[in-house]
Order: C-alpha cells, then structure tokens, then sequence
C-alpha cells in the first residue's frame, strides 16, 4: 500500500513539473512570437564585433522559442561606452533589446580604462549578461630575424615594438609587461593600423608588435605562422590558446603573486570576447531563454560552419560565469585595483 501511494505521489508531482515546464515554454513561446528584437552594436559596421553580432543575429532566432526576427543597429562611441548606456537605462527591460559591446567597456568604472570613467551611466553587475562569443588570446609577436627568442632576451636590451596609441591593447599589454616581468618593451606609437604595424615590422622598422589578438594573425598573416616568419614568445589570457601548447602565458611567467593578481584583472576581459547582454532586472525565465539559446545558437554547426567561412573563432562563454568573472574582479583588493588603473594610464 505505501508503495502505492509513493507511486501515485511521483506521479501527480511528474504531471504538476511537466505542466510547470509546458507552461513555461508556452509562455516564452507567446512573448517573442511575432516580435522583433534589436541587437545593439558598440561598433562600426564591418569590424570584428559586428561581424560576431550579424552572424548571431542570423542564426539565434532559430533557438528563440517563437522565433522572433532580429534587427543589428550600430552604436558606435566611445569603445561602446555609448551602447552600454544606452542598454543600462534607455531600452525595454523585457529581452526585446539586446547589446553587443568591447569586452573592455565592462571593467571602465573599475579601471578607468579610456580615462572617461564619469561617462560610465551603468553598473555592470547589474546587467544581464547574456553570453559571449568566443575567448580573445594575445600575443607577444617578434620577427624571426630578431635575436629575440624568449621573455628573458627581452629584459637584457631594449625592443621596439609598435603600437596605433597609448590606450590600444598593443601598446597597454607592452607597458605592463614591462612592469611585471622587467621587459624593455619601447613601444613605438602612431601607426594607422594594424596592417601598417606588420608592415612595419616585415621592413625591419620595428622587431615586432605585443598584445596583438591571436587570431588577428591567424586571419591577415597566416604565412607568417606557416612560413615561421615570426616567434611567439608569450601569451596573454586565462588560458592557453590549443593552437599555442607551448608558449608560456603571461600569468605563469610572473613570479609573486601580486604580479599575478595584476595581469589577471588586466587581462579578463580576455575571457570574454566579444560579449552580449541585456538590461537588468530581466525576469528570470527570460534570462534563461536568452541564455540557454545564445549557448545553442553558438554551439550549432549551421552557425560554426558560416563562423568558419568568415573565419570567425568561436569559444563561447556563458552568461552566468560573466557575471561570476566580473563579480570576481570587482572584488579585487583596492591595492590591485589601483596599480592596475595605473599601468593601463601609462604610469607604471
């Protein structure tokens, strides 16, 4: 007889959880069904964080319960600072709107990354944090004809190397290099561009180029890898890029652990390339949806198949653990906040 009733009792709780689940996704079904959300881009049309915007845009709706069509409109500004503002206070707190930013515009009130920190109109911890593309890995590039060969060639004399500006990633990850490891990194600033910087170092100009995204290389340069026309001598990221077993990271290079606590709030924003969000206080079954069909639209073949044509790396991350790594950070000791804000300045 118990074991009737126990029976009877798993069942009725089956009908109410799976009644529960039909709801829910009937519900979620109802809301976007018909409806068309729009994808905020932090960018210009035609640069790499558009190119992961338009690609999801085309493929998401498909993994949306009721399918909604998607429109891309680019918000260019102050490296997305524009875009956040406008998502944080200006756009229906329902899933309808979603952004595509800089991986860096999420750390600005922490590190005062651009040196406009009063123009940052947004908490990032309380954003919803949606997901993000894929995972960025720079590198510290020298010309295989450079007597250069590993980091401790770099300490013995000084390097030049070339950067567009102060405040690009070529020119930052080189300066804090320098402060943490005792490289002599000089940094030659003012090239219009990347490509310019290569060419540049192809002449002989320079030796090479510190804190370019891997897959920048991979994409533009592939000959150089090929031909072992340059040498990687490290990495900058949280984890080692699986082309690169080899190459040292930056964070195991350094020897104390403050050094280390400095280049992995530096660098985590590394973690998150190209992220996506949302307004805050979305409902939670919409934060769900958005999330779990992000991660779907991202781990599809139809979507990693065009991503591969437009060689386009995909390495997605959850919504969820962005909001664990910028929890993290935020909660760093004051001391490494502080020396941080002050090596991405320039005053180290």
């Amino acid at each position: 007889m118990v074991r009737t009733w126990t029976r009877v009792l798993m069942s009725v709780a089956a009908i109410f959880l799976s009644t529960g689940l039909i709801t829910g996704a009937a519900a979620a079904e109802d809301f976007y069904k018909g409806k068309q959300m729009r994808l905020i881009v932090g960018s210009d049309a035609g640069g790499g964080y558009d190119s992961y915007a338009r690609l999801l845009a085309r493929f998401w709706p498909d993994f949306i319960p009721g399918q909604p069509s998607i429109i891309v409109q680019n918000m260019p500004g102050a490296s997305s600072m524009k875009a956040m503002n406008e998502i944080a206070n200006n756009v229906p707190k329902d899933g309808t709107v979603v952004a595509g930013v800089q991986n860096n515009i999420a750390f600005e009130p922490l590190l005062n990354i651009s040196g406009a920190r009063e123009n940052a109109k947004f908490d990032p911890l309380a954003l919803t944090w949606i997901g993000a593309a894929t995972k960025d890995v720079s590198i510290a590039v020298i010309w295989a004809e450079s007597s250069i060969k590993t980091i401790d060639d770099a300490k013995k004399r000084s390097v030049n190397v070339g950067a567009s500006g102060p405040a690009t990633s070529t020119s930052i990850t080189a300066r804090i290099m320098n402060s943490v490891l005792g490289t002599k990194f000089n940094v030659i600033n003012g090239y219009k561009s990347q490509n310019d910087i290569n060419l540049a170092i192809e002449r002989g100009e320079i030796e090479g180029t510190i804190g370019v995204q891997y897959a920048t290389i991979t994409n533009t340069h592939p000959h150089w890898l090929a031909e072992k026309k340059v040498r990687i001598i490290a990495q900058v990221a949280a984890e080692k890029h699986p082309d690169l077993p080899d190459v040292p990271l930056l964070r195991d290079i350094v020897t104390t652990p403050e050094a280390r606590q400095q280049v992995d709030l530096a660098f985590a924003s590394t973690s998150m390339g190209r992220p996506f969000l949302a307004p805050g206080g979305l409902p939670a079954d919409r934060t769900k949806i958005l999330r779990d069909s992000f991660m779907a639209a991202f781990n599809s073949k139809a979507l990693r198949d065009e991503a591969k044509k437009q060689k386009l790396e995909i390495i997605p991350m959850g919504g969820e653990d962005i909001r664990k790594l910028l929890a993290e950070c935020y909660a760093s000791p004051k001391p490494v906040v502080e020396k941080v804000t002050a090596m991405l300045a320039g005053n180290n």
